[in-house]
């Protein structure tokens, strides 16, 4: 049994019969596919383009450079001192402003403790300060050093200082261990009780001693539980005495 196929013809599909005409897969998609191709090509550029200008804005452009300096926390410091000390080149791209160099700058300024440095966009750049506040002073030859909580020895005073005692400490090895102890007992009293004290007086870290204004005398010891001592001091000064040893505060002695 035979049986006769038909022929294809050359627009005839092979199952359907029907042709197209265009050929080998030139269909109209392929042109709507270009076009996305070319769409991308020119978002993508622009993208690039975009983040180029972005990028030179940033790093290299005083368009968000720096403006101006805001200065906080100065009290004895001008805030002109301060923004010298910075010495931020006006126009400085804020995203390569070394903050670290400035800060270390002005931490070398002698009445500054520490300092914070950031940038405030677009053009700003805000610097505070903790300024270092004298608890003490040193008798240096006929000047005055002033002394922070620290024991820092940070700036010499124009004259003597008012309301501050005195700190009388050793030359020699123990003169740092014995510094830090009278500046941490000074620092543990009020400002109206410190400038009762006439000297804080330390021949070691161990065995300290206030002379008060009126002549009476403190034998404080450490300065351990200094807080302790200091918030019982004013009590025992309001009592008969010259003589008060608050060596251990939870047993204080008069005389």
């Amino acid at each position: 049994m035979s049986a006769t196929l038909p022929v294809l013809g050359p627009g005839t599909r092979d199952g359907d019969g029907e042709g197209d005409g265009e050929g080998d897969g030139e269909g109209p998609g392929a042109g709507e596919r270009a076009g996305r191709n070319r769409r991308v090509v020119v978002v993508a550029g622009i993208a690039l383009l975009v983040a180029a200008v972005l990028a030179w804005m940033f790093a290299f452009s005083p368009v968000l450079g720096a403006k101006t300096v805001t200065v906080r926390g100065t009290h004895t410091l001008t805030v002109a001192q301060v923004r010298a000390a910075a010495a931020i080149r006006h126009g400085t791209p804020l995203v390569r402003l070394d903050t670290a160099a400035v800060v270390r700058r002005v931490e070398a300024l002698p009445d500054v403790a520490s300092a914070t440095v950031r940038a405030a966009y677009p053009n700003g750049v805000i610097i505070t300060v903790t300024e270092r506040v004298a608890v003490g002073y040193l008798a240096a030859g006929d000047a005055w050093v002033l002394v922070d909580k620290t024991g820092e020895q940070y700036r010499r005073a124009p004259a003597k200082p008012r309301g501050l005692p005195l700190f009388v400490v050793p030359a020699g090895a123990s003169a740092r261990a014995a510094g830090r102890a009278v500046a941490t007992v000074a620092a543990s009293l009020t400002p109206a009780l410190l400038a009762r004290v006439a000297s804080v007086q330390a021949f070691d870290p161990t065995a300290i001693t206030l002379l008060l204004a009126d002549r009476r005398v403190v034998r404080w010891g450490s300065a351990d539980r200094s807080v302790d001592k200091a918030r019982i001091l004013p009590i025992l000064l309001s009592q008969p005495g010259t003589r008060f040893d608050v060596t251990d505060p939870d047993q204080v002695v008069t005389h």
